[in-house]
């Protein structure tokens, strides 16, 4: 069985990488943001429905990016909390 303090330390150590993927997540948030202003600038005079599909499903990708950073962050809170509970 596991000591108080080596809980901590997995928790601690399972933060960080939560953090560190959050930061991931967010570059690739931007990336996204990217794409979609490209996109935006070749649809401009344009209607045909591929684009609009295009658009359509990298606004649906950021938006879900965004859902993930914000549950991971979560995660991460509840790890903190569960060590300070631990003391």
């Amino acid at each position: 069985m596991a000591s108080i303090e080596q809980v901590k330390a997995e928790l601690a150590q399972a933060a960080a990488q939560s953090n560190a993927t959050t930061g991931q997540i967010r570059a690739a948030i931007e990336g996204t943001e990217q794409v979609l202003s490209r996109l935006r600038a070749v649809a401009s005079g344009t209607g045909h429905p591929a684009i609009s599909e295009a658009i359509a499903r990298a606004e649906q990708s950021k938006q879900r990016l965004i859902e993930a950073a914000t549950v991971l962050q979560g995660s991460t809170q509840a790890a903190r909390q569960y060590i300070s509970i631990l003391g």
